[in-house]
């Protein structure tokens, strides 16, 4: 809503320029963003392109070196002396050839065994001779003729072998065979890396076998189901890695992996300078079409506003006299001659128009006057209608209710003595027959039982004493109903006001009820000269409004004192004290003003205090009101006691 208000009050080439800008900034920002989105796509592309190919690069390093081992193994394996010294187990004739070929072939392990089995070289240096190398699969490929190039583990968390065999064989078979074998070490890693320049993690599940890392890694956080064939997002010392996994299968279904590193700094730093080159243009951009736009809805606008002006002038100084000067003969130009037209007219008009308001003014104030005093005297007579026909159809509806009721409760009191004794003698007649007939028949019995006789008898007297004492309390309320109308009595005389206050409480008792403590302080009064039926409905009003208060809110404790009390000079005194929520000032002020209400429509119609307040005076008395937010309310009644 603020925002609207805003734009409602913003000036002319605001209000054109600001939607168009507004439409081309949001294109224009989804225009930046999905290129740079695209741009940013097409990087994270070409850097899983750029893993698996290097992924394919180690996987091929990898294949290259087992294909170089089983070639110079097949090489070593057909030289005449390798023959010769395996079929005679000549250790010393094997060694004197491979020994020096050992710089050569650049491999870390060197081993001829016989057709026994039996190792008759093994050139391992002193930093592998440790290597326990599981050679029983590749010994039973070498004995039946086969070559292989593959991957063995060692024993311990030694890192696995890349090996490559051949069989040694002269004219009668198969004499022995030859195994060349490259450690897949952090130095083996180093040297594949050094024509990609990225990380190598070689793992067996979770253990690290090898790595290109210069510090040495306890644990890598590589779970073995991530999907082999694609790359994987991962974190790792603090930085982001793309991983691709290169799988190396053994014999006896041993599984490694070389898991390719490619860091991300690189992708992160292209794409900071990616969204850098993108939104510094488009900002720039942006801006200079945005302040583009606004002059050019200034210039559009420059021939509105100048208008506009003149026909505020025109208002503002009511000075007719003004014009629009025209500039063209386009829709603006139109508009200007227009306006000026309607200044003239408008001139014209006002000059009337002024002769007839002094005329007509005076008449207004003369009808003003008669109309306010004629509603004046129609809402006080209207009150003191509505008073009247209240006072009237409530004392007779009261009178009648009370002797309708009256009657019949009579008759109901009549009866209850008689019937008491009659039921007395029946159960003295029964109890005869009890002591007359101990053993009474099994009917009879059953029939006792049936009734439950001895609840019977003594229910049935508590319920004629509740009868009794339901019908004197009925006969009181109609007493006090009486009372209450005071129909049959003379509209003034003599009356004591506290039964008066007390046939109120009664007639009230079913909202005392719900809760309301009621605490009476009267003191004895001299009889009072007045209209009690009037005095009644003071009573009546004054005590209903305080139970609604008090009913309506949450205040504790809930309850209402009246006071009476006898004054010097002739004058007795009620207190009505609530301890409601009270009122605040303004509502005090008004309360005894005719149709004003504080309750929601249909509950109250504002005449029961402004009638108080009449008859109040009219017994030539006073009534006034004490209140205090929180604290209560309290109504002061003084009377005369003889008006």
């Amino acid at each position: 809503m603020h925002s609207e208000s805003s734009y409602s009050r913003a000036s002319l080439p605001i209000k054109i320029s600001l939607p168009f800008i507004f439409a081309f900034l949001i294109f224009w920002v989804l225009g930046v963003l999905l290129i740079g989105k695209h741009f940013s796509r097409q990087l994270d592309i070409d850097q899983r392109e750029r893993a698996t190919e290097l992924a394919s690069l180690v996987e091929r390093e990898l294949n290259r070196e087992l294909t170089n081992l089983r070639r110079s193994a097949r090489l070593l394996a057909n030289e005449d002396p390798i023959i010769k010294g395996t079929s005679q187990s000549d250790r010393i004739l094997l060694k004197q050839r491979i020994l020096p070929s050992t710089a050569v072939l650049e491999t870390n392990v060197i081993m001829v065994f016989n057709r026994d089995r039996e190792v008759l070289v093994d050139t391992r240096s002193l930093p592998f001779r440790d290597l326990d190398i599981r050679t029983e699969a590749v010994l039973d490929s070498l004995m039946v003729g086969a070559s292989l190039s593959t991957v063995v583990g060692s024993t311990g968390d030694r890192p696995p072998i890349l090996l490559g065999t051949a069989p040694i064989k002269d004219n009668a078979g198969v004499v022995g065979g030859a195994l060349l074998g490259t450690v897949l070490s952090d130095e083996l890693l180093l040297q594949i890396n050094s024509s990609i320049d990225e990380q190598i993690v070689a793992l067996s599940g979770q253990q690290v076998l090898a790595s290109t890392f210069s510090s040495e890694i306890d644990s890598f956080p590589w779970e073995e189901e991530n999907h082999v064939e694609s790359s994987v997002m991962m974190s790792f010392k603090g930085e982001s890695y793309l991983a691709q996994v290169v799988s190396l299968d053994g014999l006896d279904k041993e599984h490694f992996e070389v898991i390719l590193l490619v860091s991300q700094a690189p992708l992160h730093r292209a794409k900071a300078r990616l969204w850098t080159l993108v939104l510094i243009p488009g900002t720039i951009g942006a801006a200079l079409l945005s302040i583009i736009g606004y002059y050019l809805a200034k210039w559009i606008a420059s021939p509105i506003q100048e208008i506009t002006e003149v026909a505020l002038n025109v208002v503002k100084d009511n000075n007719y006299s003004l014009q629009v000067p025209v500039r063209g003969q386009d829709e603006i130009g139109m508009l200007a001659v227009s306006l000026n037209q309607l200044i003239e007219w408008v001139g014209q008009y006002t000059q009337e128009l002024e002769l007839s308001a002094h005329t007509l003014e005076a008449r207004v104030d003369a009808r003003t006057k008669e109309l306010s005093e004629a509603i004046a005297q129609l809402k006080e007579t209207q009150a003191q209608l509505i008073q009247t026909e209240k006072m009237s159809s409530l004392g007779q509806m009261v009178a009648g209710i009370a002797h309708e009721i009256n009657n019949p409760i009579n008759f109901i009191q009549g009866n209850v003595a008689p019937l008491s004794g009659y039921f007395s003698d029946l159960v003295d007649l029964l109890e005869t027959y009890q002591a007359e007939y101990p053993n009474p028949s099994d009917s009879i019995l059953e029939k006792k039982e049936e009734i439950e006789i001895d609840f019977l008898l003594e229910d049935s007297a508590k319920i004629l004493s509740s009868v009794k004492i339901g019908t004197q309390r009925v006969r009181d309320i109609v007493v006090s109903l009486r009372n209450f109308s005071r129909l049959d009595e003379a509209t003034i005389k003599d009356v004591d006001l506290c039964e008066g206050l007390d046939s109120t409480l009664l007639i009230l008792n079913h909202r005392v009820k719900e809760g309301i403590d009621i605490v009476k302080a009267y003191e004895p009064l001299p009889l009072v000269r007045c209209s009690p039926a009037q005095l009644n409905q003071v009573f009546t009003n004054i005590i209903a409004n305080a139970l609604d208060a008090m009913l309506e809110t949450d205040s504790q404790p809930k309850q209402l004192e009246i006071t009476t009390r006898t004054l010097s000079e002739n004058r007795v005194q009620i207190c009505i004290r609530d301890t409601g929520p009270g009122m605040p000032p303004e509502v005090k002020a008004k309360i005894f003003d005719p149709f004003f209400t504080t309750k929601p429509i249909g509950k109250g119609t504002g005449l029961g205090l402004g009638i108080c307040f009449k008859i109040i005076q009219q017994h030539q008395g006073t009534i006034e009101v004490n209140s205090e937010i929180g604290k209560g309310t309290e109504f002061v009644i003084t009377l005369p006691i003889s008006a």
